[in-house]
Order: structure tokens, then C-alpha cells, then sequence
């Protein structure tokens, strides 16, 4: 890939689980020094703008140049490439004059594909920087007012639709300490089905669009009766597992 010499720099801003409540005040430090602003949209446009949503609370973007840059979010590899190749290319081209800012939900480090976005660029020669931010199971734990790991407990984040299919379940629900599941829309009511088999139910919460006015909060035996309509909205959930836990109401 072409190497190039240049001093602006690339942020890549955690933006948070919601809205601008969780911004840290480094990304609202960078977001206004950026003329810049690079952000996601789906190519359905079906999900809401979040991280675009979010700034605009706390920067006037009529003095921004603010690009929206599209994600099919369809799985295929080949498309996700072609995808990356043109949003590359657009960032790059504005490095060239000026920093920009790349915003993305929760943390940057998370399952992000502004980080690797931002990983290429600085491949390609340019600074790259990343802002952190509030992850989003952080955020859903504080609500569940849930300490996720005592003194020595361990931590596992589980990408849910991705070990139902490969078959990975099963063992991960197995393993000691707190379990949390994220990316899990699409296999959402067979993960768990999986969690009530393993005798977990009782120990787990799902959070759905957390930070948010229409924030859902499903905990032990309330997982059991989820209406169907749910499951077809069900982008933004995580489920938090903590086995000493009985979240019941």
C-alpha cells in the first residue's frame, strides 16, 4: 500500500453507548478542532444516525464538513472490501488538507469498523489517534447498577451471532467469572435459548438500547416472555450473564 507524508492526523472518537451525556470531554475536544467529520450510515438508512446524532448536541455542524460514510452491514466480505477500498479513499483525500475526525458508538477499541478503517490509514503513512469512550455493557451494567467482576473474576465479551453459528456457544457459556454478549440481533432468541438450557436465565439481564428514553430492561425469567416483535428490533441489546447473580425483579 502507498506510503504518504503528512501531518494531519486521523481521530478515531468513541462517541458512547447514547447521546452526548457520554462523551468524554477529550472527544468533544477533538470532534470541535475537526473541520472534518467522517460518520457511519447504513445502507438500508433503516438504524438511526447515533454517533452523528450525539455530536450534534454539543458542536455546530453548519461549520463542519460532515460526511457520511456507507456500511451494507450484509456479511459479504467482497461488498465489506469494496466498501472499505471508497471510505479509505475518501478520508485519505481529506488528510491531505486538514485532520478529521471518524465517530463511531461506544468505545473505538469495541468490535469497531472505524478502528479498522483508522488501522489502514495508518498503514498508509498517516497519523492516526483513537479517543476512548464509555463502552456500551459498561454503561448497561451501571444501570443494572451491576458490579461486572469482583477481586479475582474474569470478564469474557462474546460475539453472540458469530458463536451460534461457528458453534462456539455452548463452551462460552460454560466458562467461569461474568459472561457478556454483544452482537447478538440476529440469533438473538436462539442465544437464549442456549442461556436457559445452560440454567443461566435466572443470572441474566438484556439491555436493550441503553442510555436511550426507550431503554429495555429484560432480567432473569422476563427473558423467557420477550414478545416476538422484539426480535426483530433487536440491534443495540447485550446481555449481561453473572452467575452469583439472580436478576430477578
Amino acid at each position: 500500500m502507498k506510503k504518504t507524508e503528512t501531518g494531519h492526523t486521523l481521530f478515531a472518537v468513541s462517541t458512547g453507548p447514547s447521546d452526548s451525556r457520554y462523551l468524554t470531554q477529550e472527544a468533544i475536544k477533538v470532534i470541535d478542532s475537526c473541520k472534518t467529520i467522517f460518520y457511519p450510515i447504513t445502507s438500508s438508512g433503516t438504524r438511526p444516525n447515533i454517533a452523528f446524532d450525539c455530536i450534534k448536541e454539543i458542536t455546530d455542524i453548519k461549520n463542519k464538513n460532515c460526511i457520511g460514510i456507507r456500511f451494507s452491514m450484509t456479511g459479504n466480505k467482497d461488498k465489506t472490501e469494496e466498501e472499505y477500498k471508497s471510505i479509505v479513499k475518501q478520508i485519505s483525500r481529506e488528510l491531505q488538507n486538514n485532520n478529521a475526525a471518524l465517530i463511531a458508538i461506544g468505545d473505538i477499541s469495541i468490535y469497531s469498523t472505524a478502528a479498522h478503517i483508522a488501522d489502514i490509514i495508518g498503514e498508509m503513512g498517516f497519523n492516526t489517534k483513537f479517543v476512548s469512550g464509555v463502552p456500551s455493557f459498561c454503561a448497561a451494567a451501571g444501570m443494572l447498577k451491576l458490579d461486572l467482576a469482583e477481586s479475582n473474576e474474569e470478564i469474557s465479551i462474546i460475539p453472540g451471532d458469530a458463536y451460534i453459528k461457528n458453534g462456539k456457544l455452548d463452551e462460552a457459556l460454560e466458562r467461569q467469572g461474568t459472561k457478556i454478549i454483544m452482537k447478538s440481533s440476529r440469533h438473538l432468541k436462539e442465544i437464549l435459548a442456549k442461556i436457559e438450557e445452560k440454567n443461566l436465565t435466572e443470572h441474566s439481564s438484556l439491555i436493550h438500547n441503553a442510555g436511550f428514553k426507550n431503554e429495555k430492561v429484560f432480567r432473569g425469567k422476563e427473558l423467557l416472555s420477550i414478545p416476538e416483535d422484539f426480535y426483530l428490533h433487536a440491534y443495540m441489546s447485550i446481555i449481561i450473564i453473572k452467575k452469583d447473580k439472580k436478576l430477578t425483579l
